[in-house]
């Protein structure tokens, strides 16, 4: 698995006022008194008006703090409405100081960037959700302004989540990071001011990031030792197309240390089909072997044939259990050749159908099968008829062995066509097919390209 680094979505702009306070309904006049103290300090511009503001701005905060817990105590919902609406553009002037810090490049405070985050969303959020619950009494008067300015100023910071995740992760607060992530996939979900129609707009609009982070949360899981998660975050991410490589990895990776090893071999088939990427299959055959099971391995080639039989990498992994593990070479072919049949340029497949011309006549040739090919056994005859009777069977091996080399030269001529930098992968079968059928000067030129590779 590659290291993986997270990126910082771009920042939202710097917060503004939005509504003057004075043209609006006021859940607090106490604390409005004190923010407008603030307001007036911070417009003097200079370090001791900007640290008087700041207290100003807390002291209202607290106020705030404390009318809010006696507006839920007696279930004052138009009042909790304004309440937290006002809580939320405080939150926005102490914040403001932290996010022209985080613009500009200037040292800034993550974990109080984090904290006013969740306080403007949560104040932004709940007033929308009171503003439209019913009071005491059983009604409900919505104030539309409400609603509105709430979901301009969600809007607003949507992103701004996704970068708590990545602080935290810098800080190497791994489950804080995961959290804030969550909180980032989650947010147009769980604000009740979005109509399901806005949260798919959200969502699409942002497809890039939100598929970053998920791919993060799946990344931090395993990290974290979660694998129950961790693979529950793949499965989210991997409706997506971006990073499914890894997070098939990620995956695979987990149910092996969950030693589900049903399941293990259940995503390396997923991935392969998914991916196009022969290695997944190379490690389930690597298994299959390693565990000597050999009709399970059968068996599920066959079962995937019949459930895919348009999937390339169906046919494929058919042929390359037949040819690696049974050594069935002439049902490998046909296997691979089914492969090709779909995409022409299926390079693994390529290869693989080389090779299986290859392996198959030198096995031929060790089990005996020639009288004189791959033996030490000279060509003799008492008299020339005899001699020539011997000759004859010897041309006749010979002329077999050639024709399963020269079988296997276009499949991997073609490969050479479609890597041509990658001697490494046929330079080596292709000098074995030359120089077998005496073509000397391409076997000589298949040792140089091999011999240039190994150097690099």
């Amino acid at each position: 698995m590659k290291k993986f680094l997270l990126s910082l979505a771009v920042f939202a702009l710097a917060v503004g006022s939005g509504m003057a306070q004075g043209a609006q309904k006021q859940g607090s006049w106490k604390a409005y008194d004190k923010i407008q103290q603030g307001d007036k300090l911070m417009g003097v511009r200079n370090s001791e008006s900007f640290a008087q503001a700041q207290a100003r701005y807390a002291e209202a905060e607290t106020i705030l703090k404390e009318e809010i817990a006696k507006a839920e105590a007696e279930q004052k919902t138009e009042k909790l409405a304004l309440l937290y609406l006002q809580n939320g553009q405080l939150q926005d002037k102490l914040f403001n100081s932290v996010l022209t810090n985080a613009q500009q490049g200037l040292p800034f405070d993550t974990i109080m960037f984090c904290q006013r985050i969740d306080n403007i969303i949560g104040s932004y959020n709940k007033a929308a959700d009171y503003n439209t619950k019913p009071n005491a009494k059983g009604k409900v008067k919505p104030d539309p302004n409400i609603s509105k300015y709430a979901k301009l100023r969600l809007l607003s910071v949507t992103t701004l989540y996704y970068n708590c995740g990545a602080f935290m992760d810098a800080m190497g607060k791994k489950q804080e990071s995961v959290d804030y992530f969550q909180k980032f996939v989650d947010m147009p979900r769980q604000m009740v001011v979005f109509t399901p129609a806005e949260q798919d707009s959200i969502y699409k609009a942002g497809a890039a990031i939100y598929s970053t982070a998920r791919f993060n949360l799946a990344l931090q899981n395993y990290y974290l030792k979660n694998w129950d998660q961790a693979i529950a975050c793949c499965d989210e991410a991997l409706k997506d197309t971006m990073g499914i490589h890894d997070l098939y990895l990620i995956k695979i990776n987990a149910y092996g240390e969950k030693k589900d090893s049903a399941a293990w071999q259940r995503t390396l088939v997923e991935a392969s089909q998914r991916t196009g990427r022969s290695s997944y299959l190379q490690n389930l055959m690597y298994y299959y072997m390693q565990n000597n099971k050999i009709q399970e391995a059968t068996d599920l080639a066959a079962q995937l044939v019949v459930e895919h039989p348009d999937d390339k990498m169906a046919w494929f992994m058919k042929g390359a259990i037949e040819l690696n593990i049974k050594k069935e070479y002439e049902a490998a072919r046909g296997s691979f050749e089914k492969a090709l049949a779909i995409d022409p340029d299926f390079e693994d497949a390529l290869f693989n159908m080389g090779t299986c011309y290859i392996n198959d006549i030198y096995d031929q040739r060790m089990e005996g099968k020639f009288k004189y090919i791959g033996t030490d056994r000279r060509v003799e005859g008492k008299g020339e008829a005899a001699y020539n009777k011997e000759r004859a069977i010897y041309e006749k091996e010979l002329a077999t062995v050639k024709s399963y080399y020269e079988k296997a030269r276009p499949y991997l001529e073609h490969l050479r066509e479609l890597t041509p930098d990658d001697a490494k992968r046929w330079a080596s079968p292709l000098q074995m097919v030359y120089s077998t059928l005496d073509m000397t000067e391409k076997a000589a030129e298949m040792d140089a390209l091999l011999e240039a590779a190994n150097n690099r």
